[in-house]
């Protein structure tokens, strides 16, 4: 599995209700890039949300759990929620409809705007739907981009657009580039049970899974689901288990309380050893390294 940068790697501290920072004064603010807010992984409660113009800038959001997301006014009743790791890309002026009305629900988003964002959306090799939701074959390397963006705006003191900006071209790239592999040419064409399987492995990353557990809830033989799940998502099983672990495991640093041995089980590891090794790999710093600089950056 690729590592991870930067080094000096600062996470947001996140509760157990998630992340949401708006930046005021802006620490990046000019017509070419500006970055309004970031939220990771934020639990709202049974709710919905109605802009018929949105908020004036882009707003890239992806649900963690079923959801309504759409551009247009959405009856409840009538309408099928999305299936969790479903990303929307809002322009400005574009309407805002979004939540679930009967359950709870995890999203990470962010607020950003200015011509960096419209070159980059128009010149992706393969486009990327605007207000359409879509199932995302990766999303921790979007919640992964949003961490590191958030660290370029808090910790250095003099943030860098061109650096926040190619985070953002390249996350979306790699979006789009897993769109297009898709045989159907779109993730929409995921097999709902490779969806149910990754989502599974978000919500239960925690637990001993095996690959022939996974395999027996796609239907399929080990092999079999194992070339499937990386067409479609273009990741293995296991890296997608360790991607959900490590930043699990990030938020869960943010305690200072918990021991590098209690949050590695907590996370699904037994071998605390054997945890910070794959953490180093991840974040390229052990834990304690990512703990000290985190508690450093928010200082």
């Amino acid at each position: 599995m690729e590592e991870v940068p930067p080094t000096q790697f600062i996470p947001p501290r996140l509760s157990s209700t998630g992340f949401r920072h708006f930046y005021t004064p802006r620490p990046l603010d000019s017509p070419e890039l500006s970055i309004r807010g970031i939220g990771i992984r934020e639990l709202m409660p049974p709710s919905t949300f109605e802009r018929p113009t949105g908020l004036g800038d882009y707003l890239f959001m992806l649900f963690h759990d079923p959801a309504h997301a759409a551009a247009q006014p959405v009856d409840p009743t009538a309408s099928a929620l999305q299936l969790p790791e479903s990303l929307i890309l809002w322009p400005p002026g574009a309407g805002q409809y979004y939540g679930n009305p009967q359950a709870r629900f995890a999203h990470s988003w962010i607020h950003c705007e200015g011509c960096r964002i419209e070159r980059l959306l128009a010149e992706l090799p393969e486009p990327l739907p605007l207000r359409k939701a879509f199932a995302l074959p990766d999303p921790a390397k979007f919640q992964q981009t949003l961490f590191v963006i958030h660290q370029e705006l808090v910790a250095s003191p003099r943030p860098d657009a061109v650096i926040v900006g190619n985070l953002l071209e390249n996350c979306l790239r790699e979006i789009a580039r897993s769109l297009g592999a898709q045989p159907s040419g779109g993730a929409d064409g995921i097999p709902a049970k490779l969806m149910a399987v990754r989502a599974h492995l978000g919500s239960h990353s925690a637990e001993p899974l095996t690959l022939p557990d996974l395999a027996r809830m796609a239907g399929m033989s080990v092999p079999y689901f194992c070339a499937k799940f990386k067409a479609a998502f273009q990741t293995t099983p296991v890296e997608c288990l360790i991607q959900h672990r490590m930043l699990h495991a990030a938020h869960l640093l943010a305690d200072q309380g918990a021991s590098i041995q209690e949050i590695a089980q907590r996370v699904g590891y037994e071998d605390a050893f054997h945890f910070s090794k794959m953490f180093r790999k991840h974040f390229g710093q052990s834990p304690r390294g990512f703990r000290k600089a985190q508690a450093q950056g928010h200082a």
